[in-house]
């Protein structure tokens, strides 16, 4: 019993000097580590560490709390006026003239590069004045800023705008030139000619539907000159792919099929010696060894300076077939200039170069001013520069109250009123009696309702 007394003396007065390390801060009361634990006996230490524990647990816990706290209210003061202010769209009262000075705003800002604020206030305008002289091009506009602001999506979207501006003026004076931006949107997403060629075709489509709804439209030679264009393209890539069967696959079939896709559809190919010549020996190669003498007796009449046309000689006297003098007229031309190595490099790599396409919309262009822009603008909404100024009509959405006469028993149609009649007439298209009748069947379902059972 002494040494045991003795030992606890000792415990106690060694722990007076180091009892613990007391943890310094907030918080630091509430958590404290007594190494006495250590000398406790067995059947209590377990008690000892679960409360330290729970302890330093429950400060854990409320400090997470208040930092949970903090980041909530952080949160709840930038949403509600911290940051940087947004810019709201200002709902206003339609006003005479207000159309064209929205319009002049929404082209100053496309022109400046601000795409979403020339479209919203544009947008405005329409949403606005629906009956103004202006709302042709306005809708126009708003295709032209896609247009210009370029990239896939953007030009996917500018297809969609002016394709609907198409149906709703179909006999408008722009309808060619927006066709034309229809087939100018795809030819500049064209690649390389061993690439996908969909939008090729795309825009040789766009550009035959003009000549087929236009045919006698001063842009002629123009479009006629990018279909040659586009199809110089696309032969191109049928070329390819049939040098690939024939060279690598050793698939004569199928070169026969690429090559005679090029001799039916374009016919103004620059290398269209060389699919003659393919083609020929596709055919022999399947021992059909008469067609390929008429493509290599064309070969000859039509391409004298074709570097295919001695290899096309010596089959024809292979095959004891008569050899063809030239054409001299063709003689008389000049050969056809040949492309160097590095821009047939640059072609292969970055696709084809087409002319004449522009970045400029159908209304909008950069490198005229505002009012110049503005000018051409009320000059193709119909003279609406001498039209004066434009009085919003009565279904505008603006802030003013709808002052128009209304039926009482049908909110949101409109009454008609007879000339010489007053404003409670009857509706036109309507009987009397009928309208007695109904109200008469009104009032015996109200006096039935109302009546207590």
């Amino acid at each position: 019993m002494d040494r045991r007394r003795d030992g606890g003396v000792r415990n106690r007065r060694s722990g007076e000097g180091n009892a613990g390390t007391q943890a310094k801060g907030p918080g630091a009361s509430h958590c404290v580590i007594n190494f006495r634990a250590i000398s406790c006996p067995p059947h209590r230490r377990g008690v000892l560490y679960s409360s330290l524990i729970m302890r330093c647990r429950g400060v854990f816990m409320r400090s997470v709390k208040l930092l949970f706290v903090a980041l909530s209210i952080a949160l709840i003061a930038s949403a509600c006026g911290g940051g940087k202010a947004k810019n709201k769209v200002a709902l206003e009262d339609a006003k005479p003239g207000r159309d064209l000075e929205l319009f002049r705003e929404g082209v100053t800002a496309i022109r400046k590069g601000s795409y979403d604020q020339g479209r919203m206030l544009i947008n405005t305008s329409i949403n606005t004045y629906p009956d103004s002289p202006m709302i042709r091009v306005a809708k126009l506009t708003i295709a032209d800023s896609f247009y210009m602001e370029g990239g896939g999506k953007n030009l996917a979207q500018a297809d969609v705008e002016y394709n609907e501006w198409l149906q709703f003026f179909p006999d408008d004076p722009l309808a060619v030139e927006v066709m034309m931006k229809r087939a100018e949107i795809h030819m500049r997403q064209v690649i390389a000619y061993n690439r996908d060629t969909t939008h090729a075709r795309q825009a040789e489509r766009q550009l035959k539907e003009i000549l087929k709804l236009h045919p006698a439209t001063e842009k002629k030679p123009e479009i006629e000159a990018r279909i040659n264009e586009i199809q110089e393209y696309l032969a191109m890539h049928e070329l390819d792919v049939a040098r690939f069967y024939y060279e690598r696959r050793q698939s004569a079939q199928a070169a026969q099929m690429r090559t005679e896709e090029i001799l039916n559809k374009y016919p103004a190919f620059s290398k269209f010696d060389e699919a003659l010549y393919l083609h020929a020996r596709a055919l022999s190669d399947q021992e059909d060894t008469d067609t390929a003498a008429q493509d290599l007796s064309r070969l000859i009449v039509n391409y004298p300076h074709s570097e295919f046309r001695d290899k096309a000689e010596a089959m024809l006297k292979k095959w004891n077939k008569a050899v063809p003098q030239p054409d001299p007229t063709k003689i008389a031309e000049a050969p056809p200039e040949g492309k160097g190595v590095f821009p047939r490099m640059l072609g292969f790599v970055f696709g084809p170069k087409v002319n004449n396409i522009s970045s400029k919309g159908v209304i909008v262009d950069r490198e005229q001013t505002v009012d110049d822009i503005v000018a051409r603008a009320q000059v193709a909404g119909g003279g609406a520069k001498s039209a004066g100024a434009v009085t919003p009509g009565a279904g505008t959405t603006t802030n003013a109250v709808d002052s128009r006469p209304r039926r009482a028993g049908e909110a949101g149609q409109d009454v008609v009123v007879k000339p010489g009649s007053g404003s409670s007439s009857t509706p036109s298209g309507t009987d009397p009696k009928s309208s007695s009748k109904d109200k008469d069947k009104k009032k015996n379902s109200n006096s039935k309702g109302l009546r207590n059972p």
